[in-house]
């Protein structure tokens, strides 16, 4: 089947396999004739659906392998089904849970010109769009869920948990989620595990971190061009004046993984007892300090998965797999004919050659 990856571990449930399929097909085939360039999408949101239409099988097949495993083993009939699509972008991975005919698809993105553009592309792809657009972080989406008494079924998101600012608050709150059984799926390429993956996202940190970035078309309005470190000791310098360069510049050295708010209260820590904070444990995580977007995080799997087990998950962590259709670059197609099945074999293990991991995690209903 095109649109999952072949010889992966994949749920043992061929009707819904298939059934998945045939819906990226016909998504596949509304999405082939559309415009990227909407008037009324954000340039962000324009060059990332654009980046996506482009990609568009390998899009479908992501969103087809996290779609499966959000699915799997639930007794649920698709039409009942409730599915939040977290840190939704420009809302593909909601069209194919219509397209699935998922009963409540429930868009959630923190940022506003994302929730926006993707109404207005679900209007222009003339696709089932998403039930409810709710705008906001975790707090919102659970008062959204209470407010109009709505039980989810599952979270899914791809390439979302290493941007996150506050991953363990975020993760302790998914018990809040009104639900029964609740799965959680949660993929990123952000893979510690592989050497080339760290290698690649160590440099782009440091460049964040220590040498700035240029802000190309399409960026978003949001997107930090100033090294990370010079506006934390901008912000502490304003923030106190009493402080000496030196105290400025080890201040924000160890305010390195903090926003804004939490930056300020650790230099007012600093002023009444003289105790700088400890950096982060890994070299070079490092976050936007104005809006807590983490430069693509590489996290501590084993530290989320106790977080999530300690509130009552069973949890696994599946290795990703490569794509090997026809219609791939041939060495892609190479490394997914070769390395799939290693990895499968492998299974934890696999992670070292994977482009991805899954956090998978179930959670009985009380």
């Amino acid at each position: 089947m095109e649109f999952h990856y072949q010889h992966a571990l994949l749920p043992d449930d061929n009707k819904l396999l298939r059934d998945i399929n045939e819906a990226s097909t016909r998504l596949l085939c509304k999405l082939s004739h559309i415009d990227v360039n909407l008037p009324d999408v954000s340039d962000a949101g324009r060059k990332y659906f654009g980046d996506q239409i482009r990609n568009i099988r390998s899009t479908l097949r992501n969103f087809s392998y996290i779609l499966s495993w959000s699915i799997a083993y639930s007794d649920v009939p698709y039409d009942e089904f409730v599915f939040i699509d977290h840190g939704g972008g420009v809302g593909i991975l909601s069209l194919l849970a219509k397209e699935l005919g998922l009963g409540t698809v429930i868009y959630n993105d923190l940022w506003a010109p994302y929730c926006k553009d993707a109404q207005i592309i679900a209007e222009a792809v003339k696709a089932d769009r998403a039930d409810h657009y709710v705008l906001g972080d975790i707090d919102e989406l659970v008062d959204f869920l209470k407010t109009n008494s709505i039980s989810c079924n599952a979270l899914a998101s791809y390439d979302v948990i290493e941007h996150i600012y506050d991953i363990e608050t975020f993760l302790v709150r998914l018990p809040d989620l009104p639900a029964g059984p609740l799965t959680v799926v949660m993929a990123s390429s952000a893979n510690l595990f592989n050497p080339l993956i760290r290698r690649h996202h160590i440099k782009f940190q440091r460049k964040a971190e220590y040498g700035g970035r240029e802000k190309k078309q399409g960026c978003r309005e949001d997107y930090l061009t100033k090294a990370y470190i010079i506006v934390r000791q901008k912000i502490i310098s304003q923030h106190a004046p009493s402080l000496s360069d030196t105290e400025v510049r080890q201040l924000a050295k160890a305010t390195r993984g903090l926003i804004e708010p939490d930056i300020k209260e650790a230099v007012d820590e600093y002023l009444k007892t003289a105790n700088i904070p400890q950096e982060p444990t890994h070299p070079t995580n490092t976050v936007n300090p104005y809006t807590g977007n983490w430069a693509e995080r590489l996290h501590d799997i084993e530290h989320l998965k106790e977080i999530l087990s300690n509130e009552g998950f069973k949890v696994d962590i599946l290795a990703g797999y490569y794509a090997n259709s026809k219609t791939n670059h041939p060495l892609k197609r190479f490394m997914g004919i070769v390395l799939n099945p290693l990895i499968r074999m492998l299974k934890d293990k696999g992670l070292f050659f994977a482009p991805f991991y899954t956090i998978y995690a179930r959670k009985e209903g009380v």
